[in-house]
């Protein structure tokens, strides 16, 4: 009887031995898989930023509502780079001490620069840094967004071959010198070799203690007698711009970069902005169901329409996400896997190559009566 009672205590205590460490277990593999992201989440420049954070949050909604990544739920840790390289260090920085090994962002070229160069062993995943610098080199930064070499010749071929534009002017904010010195060294080039004259450049910096001088901007281009003007600034900007040339009786045609291609151009600059052109990665009035979900989710979510960087911040997580699962559900070392995975996100099916580069289609698109659409004919080159 002794016995039998010594072999069921025994039993017993085993039997919570193996149930509490079942437990432990279960506990550590619910731990959620961290994800960071890093952009400008404040100030007058974060709209694409804010934008590209929440298509990231949707996407960790989405992914976590069905289930997670192999049964674990995905956290995304968001920091404020504040559009500054020295504030970009501490984000990171603070997000690897949380326990991030892979960071959403940057959503500058500039800013991804000054991240890569500073933090080797951390993988970006950027939504929209587009420089051609970024291009074409094995390191840790992939991107969902192309780059934007193909996209500015394009427009500027078009400029000239199908607008009738001759002589140019280029106006540039030089705080993300990585992306617009790059935009503006291609795209004039491709302008002078379809037979156009560029006239000149005019610059400006960003200074938080000071306004633009948009007067004087505008002031400095006429000198320079341009038919035309290459904007490569944000859209806030470029509204700001286009009215002030509208103020001043300036008729130029303004293209834009895909920097300039939001919503909240049309809401600041109104009638203004009316004409500008864009060579874009992304259609505005996508028929696809998938996308129109994702779109009624986000405004749902967010009361805002999503822009490029909301799309491509979503599509994303979603590459981190697959990636996470071949890497065998570790985050570590995602570098090794990317290079050749394909991807279909919404209504998009794309390719990161060994450099972690994209290509998608693209298109022109102007803005009339306050709406942006697409023109016929410019649709389906690689970008």
């Amino acid at each position: 009887m002794t016995e039998h009672i010594k072999i069921t205590y025994r039993n017993i205590v085993c039997n919570v031995i193996i149930l509490l460490f079942s437990l432990l277990l279960s506990s550590c593999s619910e731990e959620p898989v961290l994800l960071g992201f890093s952009g400008t989440l404040s100030g007058r420049y974060s709209d694409l930023s804010v934008q590209g954070r929440n298509g990231a949050m949707l996407a960790v909604e989405d992914i976590n509502s069905n289930g997670g990544i192999n049964g674990r739920k995905l956290k995304l840790l968001a920091a404020n780079d504040k559009n500054t390289e020295a504030e970009t260090i501490k984000a990171d920085q603070k997000l690897i001490d949380a326990g991030v090994d892979v960071i959403i962002g940057h959503m500058s070229s500039t800013l991804s620069f000054a991240a890569i160069n500073k933090f080797k062993n951390t993988v970006y995943i950027s939504p929209i840094s587009s420089s051609d610098e970024l291009q074409g080199i094995k390191d840790n930064f992939f991107r969902v967004i192309p780059s934007f070499s193909e996209g500015a010749k394009f427009l500027a071929s078009y400029a000239y071959n199908k607008i009738g534009c001759r002589r140019l002017a280029v106006m540039m904010d030089k705080t993300n010198h990585d992306y617009t010195e790059s935009y503006k060294n291609i795209f004039t080039r491709e302008f002078i070799d379809s037979g156009g004259e560029v006239a000149g450049t005019v610059e400006y910096y960003l200074n938080p203690s000071s306004p633009i001088d948009w007067k004087g901007i505008v002031a400095d281009l006429a000198t320079l007698n341009p038919d035309s003007v290459i904007a490569i600034t944000s859209s806030r900007d470029l509204a700001a711009f286009a009215q002030f040339c509208r103020l001043e009786k300036k008729d130029w045609t303004i293209l834009s970069s895909m920097w300039g291609f939001t919503k909240e151009l049309i809401q600041i600059g109104g009638k203004s902005v009316d004409g500008i052109y864009f060579s874009v990665n992304v259609e505005r009035d996508c028929p696809d169901l998938k996308y129109k979900c994702f779109k009624k989710r986000y405004e749902e979510r967010f009361g805002a329409e999503p822009n490029f960087a909301a799309r491509f911040g979503y599509e994303a997580v979603f590459v981190f996400a697959e990636a996470y699962k071949k890497n065998g559900e570790s985050s570590r070392s995602l570098e090794k896997v990317l290079p050749g995975m394909e991807f279909k996100v919404l209504d998009s099916e794309f390719k990161i190559n060994e450099f972690g580069d994209v290509e998608r289609a693209g298109h022109v698109v102007t803005i009339k009566g306050g709406q942006f659409e697409g023109i016929e004919g410019t649709s389906g080159e690689a970008r």
